[in-house]
């Protein structure tokens, strides 16, 4: 990934990478940073397991990437 960063979303470890998967069926790299869990293999564990995995994108990605995650927000 080149250029800056951009949160798109913070939620669950599930739904963080179910989202990851739509976006790299669009083609848009992501990453996908779980800070619950990286605390827990350093030895404590810091915040909610609900709110602990947050996912990156490009920032000439964010737009397209937004309206992804929105989709998946909003779907019935």
């Amino acid at each position: 990934m080149d250029g800056k960063l951009t949160k798109i979303f913070l939620g669950t470890d599930i739904e963080a990478n179910y989202i990851a998967a739509m976006l790299q069926e669009d083609d848009i790299n992501c990453v996908v940073r779980n800070a619950f869990q990286a605390s827990i293999t350093v030895g404590w564990a810091d915040g909610s397991p609900a709110q602990s995995t947050e996912l990156f994108v490009n920032e000439s990605d964010a737009e397209k990437a937004r309206k992804i995650v929105e989709k998946y927000i909003n779907r019935e």
